[in-house]
């Protein structure tokens, strides 16, 4: 059987340990001037490196081919071989949540202190794993023994829950607080573990098990292996959805974006769609939580904050950010996080359809407030009538021109004209140009950013100013594609040929 991924990348020293630098620089100056303490804390979340960097200090300090000054371990002494295969008698591990009795510790800890370490050099290392699991009477047995430690022992206490810990214990160690290890880190060190597998994984799904791991490396390498176990030098969406729920984040930003623009019936038809599809439904709505606080976070703290998704949706994001209100923001997150607590719902996706129209309500009847673009109704007659005719004027003037934009895309990618064979232009303001289409797989490959810049300078030949270019899924498809195609029939005709195919 072949070794778990986060066993078999173990750090061997304290320069593979990913993140809690601060802590790594202090053991290490210590290990390296000597001047050790009898007992250390480790506190934090799990998976963050507690254990490993207990184990290296305990064979740091007992390494034999150590050098003066140094803190590093050979890994390569019978010593260092001893302790990581947890075999020596100087290093002894116990698991306080099995071993919570004040009998336990008496007779692994205590009576054990007592015996000088085998190595007269070095120190007998004690680790506790969940020490807040001691009772209280092991407690009091275990503070007698920090307060007067025998001669080269060292005690490491590790916790995730500080706070059970007593004050006397506590108070008595040298303590380090761990903290989760930052995403780019941890894509950082999948990136280098799946090099080291000889295996090709994209690097947007190293970013959505980092994220599902929430700071935790031994959850994402755990992850990883599950991925890699599939045994395939090539990780396809199909293969890792096998180990990774969907995230859908093509059709949380489709909802994202109907909302942003006031569009009730997109998002409607978005979710149902999805759910007939058979979204889980509770996970498309975490995503999509987490999605609309990392456009928050990105629009308040700015560039600094780290968007670990993929380049389309780091685009997306930014660009939702700059256009989407920071009330707006923060009352949708509120009302969404509303409708979560509501129980037992007769039908699954009622909860976010209310969420969505409470919003897109709420922000109709606020929409002489807050700052938004002049609508007819805020105009005069003559800005009105005078920006509906320009409106009309653009939209013939696609219709009459979409053939020719179909044959000019062409050349730079055929499946690109062949889905605007599909659109047809929904909208066009003074800013930009909305297309409809029936497909959200549609708008993924449309709305990217190289394919919008190569679309904005087509339509610019044909409308004589540069708008930009935005996709949505049009609820009314079927209806509003008829009456397009019945205005271009003779030009479809010509791109069909051209094609060799026909319209579905």
């Amino acid at each position: 059987m072949s070794e778990v991924i986060y066993r078999k990348y173990r750090p061997k020293t304290f320069k593979e340990v990913v993140g809690q630098k601060p802590i790594k620089v202090t053991l290490q100056s210590e290990i390296a001037s000597g001047n050790i303490a009898h007992a250390y804390l480790f506190v934090g979340p799990r998976g963050t490196g507690k254990t490993t960097l207990a184990r290296l200090f305990a064979r740091s300090l007992n390494c034999l081919k150590r050098k003066d000054k140094e803190s590093e371990p050979c890994n390569d002494c019978e010593i260092c071989n001893l302790i990581s295969s947890g075999r020596s008698m100087d290093f002894i591990e116990v698991d306080a949540a099995s071993h919570t009795g004040v009998d336990n510790i008496r007779e692994n800890i205590i009576a054990n202190a007592q015996v000088p370490p085998f190595n007269n050099k070095g120190y007998k290392v004690f680790i506790i794993d969940e020490v807040h699991m001691l009772s209280k009477s092991a407690f009091n047995a275990l503070l007698k023994t920090l307060e007067e430690p025998p001669k080269s022992v060292i005690f490491i206490l590790a916790t995730t829950e500080i706070h059970k810990v007593p004050e006397t214990i506590i108070s008595r160690c040298q303590r380090f607080d761990l903290k989760k290890i930052p995403q780019v880190d941890m894509i950082k060190r999948l990136s280098e573990i799946i090099e080291w597998e000889k295996i090709t994984v994209p690097d947007y799904l190293l970013a959505e098990i980092s994220r599902r791991s929430e700071g935790c490396l031994r959850d994402a390498e755990s992850l990883l292996g599950q991925i890699i176990s599939l045994g395939t030098d090539k990780v396809t969406d199909e293969l890792a959805s096998l180990v990774l729920p969907s995230s859908n984040w093509g059709e949380i930003d489709i909802l994202v974006e109907s909302l942003r623009h006031n569009n009730l019936s997109t998002a409607l038809n978005q979710l149902n769609k999805l759910v007939s599809e058979g979204i889980d439904l509770q996970n498309f709505t975490v995503n999509l939580i987490d999605y609309l606080r990392q456009i928050m976070l990105y629009q308040t703290i700015g560039p600094s904050f780290n968007l670990d998704f993929s380049e389309d949706l780091v685009v997306s994001i930014k660009k939702h950010a700059a256009e989407f209100p920071l009330s707006d923001l923060s009352r949708l997150l509120n009302i969404l996080l509303e409708k979560l607590s509501i129980k037992d719902s007769l039908i699954d996706q009622l909860p976010l359809e209310l969420a969505c129209v409470e919003f897109l309500l709420n922000k109709e009847t606020k929409s002489g407030i807050q700052e938004t673009k002049p609508t007819q109704s805020d105009a005069s007659p003559e800005q009105s009538k005078t920006a509906t005719d320009n409106s009309s004027e653009a939209i013939k003037k696609l219709e009459k021109n979409w053939s020719n934009i179909i044959n000019d895309s062409k050349p730079l990618n055929h499946s690109l004209s062949s889905i605007l064979l599909t659109g047809h232009p929904l909208s066009v303001d003074n800013e930009s140009i909305m297309i409809g289409l029936e497909y959200a797989f549609h708008i993924e490959q449309l709305d990217k950013p190289q394919v919008k810049s190569n679309l904005t300078e087509i339509f610019e030949k044909y409308l004589d100013k540069k708008l930009n270019i935005n996709f949505q899924i049009d609820a009314n498809y079927k209806e509003n594609h008829e009456v397009f195609k019945g205005k271009n029939d003779k030009e479809v005709t010509d791109v069909l040929d051209t094609f060799g195919g026909e319209i579905v």
